[in-house]
């Protein structure tokens, strides 16, 4: 075997360990415990993000702050909350952590200054804001979301057969496999041979699974891989209990019908199903879902969670509304994403990014 091969096994041995990794730590927790995640990863907040030095900030007495979102971001979302009560102890900064369907029309209805939400509005609450108020919510990125675990924002993964032949597609065959329009200018894909597969594979269908909308997971595949493109008419939309039991449901009938395809969460494998890696463009390097992967973002669907504000072009943001953003865009918040061990803190560049941005309002 030459030096090469060898490296590549062992990388590839390697990144199945640590998919082996997570899985194990998923496995132990019952798919109804959507609220709660076992720890992931010991991974701080990076030091080169600056620390935050509170600005100046003139409040009436008992003046409120309300942040209004997500149940599985309460974590964290306390613990910017506490740095914005120590800040400023004549704020009342209040919090209420329902879902993450609650964050959107909170912001919609004034009643929440900020809203965290554990993946991207959905078009009806997107629509509900618009129309309110003539501009769109302004997002802001403030954690990576986890790598497996059902409850916490998860990367998602594409799942197949065990026995399928192919370990790894970029975004434009996925594309290509899923939408009529093909938004990323892939030729249609509609059996296994085009994308590599041989023997009884070559040309056995693409059998494909999704979730029906409205989903968090739904939408996200939509925005990221067929960049808003339209379905074909033959996929199998499922609807379970809850979506860890839709995708069971697809990993079922793979067993029954080979050549499945479905997006999911690395918990949902099952004996009969494997994940493949992707590319984020064709002929481009094939990644794993791994804890560095998707903290560092390499991996292509490694998720965000964000904190919607309401700000009208061409106004400045609120001045008790920036603090926050600032607060949490700060080494002491991303400390308190990353403490969960679920959750993961931002990449520098990505803070940098959000700040420049928050910069200007």
């Amino acid at each position: 075997m030459t030096h090469k091969r060898k490296t590549r096994k062992v990388r590839t041995i390697l990144a199945s360990a640590a998919i082996v990794g997570v899985i194990g730590g998923l496995a132990s927790v019952p798919a109804s415990a959507l609220k709660y995640a076992k720890r992931e990863h010991n991974i701080h907040a990076d030091k080169r993000i600056p620390m935050w030095v509170p600005g100046a900030l003139v409040t009436e007495p008992e003046e409120e702050f309300n942040v209004v979102g997500a149940d599985v971001m309460d974590e964290m979302t306390l613990g910017w909350v506490k740095l914005m009560r120590k800040a400023y102890p004549r704020l009342s900064v209040t919090m209420e952590a329902r879902a993450s369907g609650s964050g959107g029309p909170a912001l919609t209805n004034g009643i929440a200054h900020a809203a965290p939400v554990g993946r991207e509005l959905l078009p009806a609450e997107a629509e509900a804001f618009r129309n309110k108020f003539g501009y769109d919510a302004t997002p802001f990125r403030v954690a990576t979301g986890s790598v497996g675990s059902l409850g916490k924002t998860a990367a998602s993964i594409i799942m197949v057969d065990k026995a399928n032949p192919v370990s790894c597609l970029s975004l434009q065959q996925l594309d290509s496999m899923y939408s009529t329009t093909r938004n990323r200018g892939g030729p249609d894909i509609t059996t296994w041979g085009q994308v590599g597969a041989t023997g009884e594979w070559a040309n056995r269908p693409i059998h494909k699974y999704g979730l029906r909308s409205p989903n968090g997971i739904e939408w996200y595949f939509k925005i990221k891989v067929m960049e808003m493109g339209a379905y074909k008419n033959d996929i199998q939309f499922v609807k379970g209990i809850g979506f860890s039991h839709a995708f069971n449901v697809a990993a079922d009938d793979m067993a029954k019908k080979p050549g499945g395809l479905t997006y999911a969460l690395l918990a949902n494998l099952q004996p009969n199903t494997k994940v493949l890696a992707l590319s984020e463009k064709p002929g481009g390097k094939c990644v794993l879902p791994t804890t560095q992967s998707v903290y560092d973002h390499t991996y292509p669907l490694s998720r965000y969670v964000y904190v919607y504000v309401n700000h009208k072009p061409g106004t400045k943001l609120e001045p008790k509304t920036k603090e926050f953003l600032r607060a949490i865009l700060s080494r002491e918040g991303q400390e308190a994403a990353a403490s969960d061990g679920v959750y993961l803190p931002l990449q520098p560049h990505v803070v940098q990014e959000e700040l420049a941005k928050l910069a200007t309002m």
